[in-house]
């Protein structure tokens, strides 16, 4: 994948979208006052660093969030011996104009990016067989999860040549592969997010991966991804 291809969310969607908003100055300025971070009382360590809002718009009251989608990140093409390098990844985001509400490092801190009352453009296009009405369009209804990860050989063959995929591999066989500690934070983050969206059922129809929106477009969160290590089967 390009560069802004494999860091710009391996969901963020990757089709650029246009978006609106007052953007703040900084990576780190603090969340939009009408949009603060939720309250929590897990043992998640969270970390702000808010987008821009022009990387997020405003959700319409009527919308209801019912949805999780999950995603990959990294800055492996660019720097194959520094992959999960968060400045970077998230001026990738920037540059991109994609978003996340949250970014799972590989130490297990979760990074609030977009505030959840607001919609970051992290699906893109892509449809689902179970939600035909909402072909395009699940940016509204959901929740974006990245996690900083490089997944398979075969997830990574739409983004990258394998010549490239294999000497990283070689070099750094276990930066492959999601961490004990990122699948901790995610399965508490999923439960926090659940707490204040309590439509978001927990079965594999309501907390997804990219690959399974847009197939065609995405490998996200990869083979390498156990959702029994969330509590979820394998398959829906």
């Amino acid at each position: 994948m390009k560069l802004q291809l494999l860091t710009a969310i391996a969901a963020l969607a990757l089709s650029v979208i246009t978006a609106s908003g007052a953007a703040q100055t900084t990576p780190t300025a603090a969340a939009p006052a009408a949009a603060p971070a939720p309250p929590t009382s897990s043992t998640i360590h969270f970390v702000d660093r808010w987008l821009p809002n022009t990387v997020s718009r405003d959700r319409k009251p009527t919308s209801p969030v019912d949805m999780i989608m999950l995603h990959f990140s990294s800055d492996l093409i660019a720097h194959p011996d520094d992959p999960f390098n968060v400045d970077r990844v998230l001026q990738v985001y920037r540059d991109a104009k994609v978003s996340a509400h949250y970014l799972i490092g590989r130490d297990g801190t979760v990074y609030r990016l977009v505030p959840e009352s607001r919609v970051a453009y992290h699906a893109g296009k892509g449809s689902l067989p179970w939600l035909p009405g909402r072909k395009n369009n699940l940016n509204e209804y959901s929740i974006g999860i990245e996690m900083l990860n490089v997944g398979s050989a075969r997830d990574m063959a739409m983004f990258m040549k394998p010549e490239p995929y294999q000497a990283y591999a070689t070099k750094h066989p276990n930066w492959i592969g999601y961490t004990p500690a990122q699948y901790t934070a995610l399965k508490e983050l999923i439960a926090e997010i659940r707490s204040r969206h309590p439509l978001i059922k927990f079965d594999r129809y309501h907390i997804i991966g990219h690959e399974e929106w847009s197939p065609t477009r995405r490998s996200d969160p990869g083979e390498t991804f156990d959702y029994t290590k969330i509590g979820l089967p394998k398959t829906r």
